[in-house]
C-alpha cells in the first residue's frame, strides 16, 4: 500500500516538474522576443552610406556630379550596425535615382552600358589606420564608353547582409568633357579698388551649374585679392570683380579662376596686374 502511494506521489511530481519546465521555456521565449533577440541576424539598426568619393588610397575627394564617358572615380561606403560586417555590393542603373523604397532594378550590374565596378564588393569603410592599402575598401567605377540614353546613371551601394538597405548617387555622363572660356577676354590690368565684369561660358554642361569664381594673389592666398559679386554664375552671366584696395605683395598680380561647379577638375584662369 505504501509502495502504491509512493508511486502516485512520484508521478504527480514528474508531471508538475514537466509543467514547470514548459512554463519556463515559454517565459524565456517571450522575454527574448520582447528584448528583440532571436536566433537569426537582426538588421534593424543597419545603415548604409553615404557614398564617398575618394582616390586610390581612400583619401576623401570632392563629390562629383558629372563624369565624362570612359572616366573613372574611386568610391567608398561605410556601414553601421552590420552584425556580421559583410560590407557592401556595388551596382549601377541607367537612369535617375528611384523613389525611396522602390526595389532595385534587377541585373543592373551586368549591363556594362551603365558602367562597371572593380571590385563589385567592398569591405565597410572607413579604412582602419593599420591598413597598408585601400584595396578591398574602395571600388573603381568607370563610366560607360558612351552616354546612356537618359544621360545619367545611378550608383548603388547595398548591404550584403540586407540588400534592402542601400544608398545611391546619381551622375551625369557626358559625351565630351566640360569646357570653359572667358567671353569677352578679361582686362590685362586694373587699378586698385577698380571694378570689371567677368563672364565665363561653359560648354557640355547639361546641369547648367555654371562656375565658381576665385582670386588668388601673393603666396597662393585668397585674402586681400579682391572680391566677386556674385561668387557663382551660370554660363554667359557676368560677375562683378572688385580689385583689392592696395597692390598685392610680390608680383602685384591677381589670378582670376572660373571653376566648373559640375566638374571641379575643369577651370579657366587669367592673370591681371593691379596698379
Amino acid at each position: 500500500m505504501k509502495t502504491q502511494i509512493s508511486l502516485h506521489v512520484l508521478r504527480r511530481l514528474f508531471v508538475l516538474a514537466g509543467l514547470r519546465s514548459a512554463v519556463s521555456i515559454l517565459l524565456t521565449a517571450a522575454l527574448l522576443a520582447a528584448s528583440g533577440c532571436s536566433s537569426g541576424v537582426s538588421s534593424s539598426k543597419l545603415a548604409v552610406g553615404p557614398i564617398a568619393f575618394t582616390n586610390v588610397n581612400g583619401a576623401a575627394q570632392s563629390p562629383l556630379q558629372v563624369l565624362s564617358q570612359g572616366e573613372s572615380t574611386y568610391l567608398e561606403v561605410a556601414l553601421t550596425g552590420d552584425p556580421e560586417d559583410l560590407g557592401a555590393n556595388w551596382s549601377v542603373y541607367c537612369g535617375s535615382a528611384l523613389p525611396p523604397g522602390t526595389p532595385l532594378p534587377p541585373g543592373q550590374i551586368e549591363d556594362e552600358s551603365c558602367g562597371t565596378f572593380v571590385p563589385g564588393h567592398t569591405t565597410s569603410g572607413p579604412i582602419p589606420s593599420y591598413a597598408t592599402s585601400a584595396a578591398g575598401y574602395v571600388t573603381l567605377y568607370t563610366a560607360p564608353s558612351a552616354p546612356p540614353s537618359q544621360g545619367v546613371v545611378t550608383l548603388y551601394a547595398s548591404s550584403t547582409t540586407d540588400p534592402s538597405r542601400y544608398v545611391s548617387a546619381t551622375l551625369t555622363i557626358l559625351g565630351d568633357s566640360i569646357g570653359i572660356h572667358f567671353a569677352p577676354a578679361p582686362p590685362a590690368t586694373l587699378g586698385v579698388s577698380a571694378s570689371a565684369q567677368f563672364t565665363a561660358v561653359v560648354v557640355n554642361d547639361p546641369t547648367n551649374a555654371g562656375v565658381t569664381w576665385t582670386a588668388v594673389c601673393a603666396q597662393n592666398s585668397q585674402t586681400g585679392c579682391g572680391s566677386f559679386n556674385p561668387v557663382t554664375t551660370v554660363s554667359g552671366i557676368s560677375t562683378l570683380y572688385t580689385a583689392p584696395s592696395s597692390v598685392p605683395a610680390g608680383s602685384g598680380t591677381v589670378q582670376i579662376t572660373a571653376t566648373s561647379v559640375a566638374d571641379p577638375t575643369k577651370s579657366v584662369s587669367t592673370t591681371i596686374t593691379i596698379h
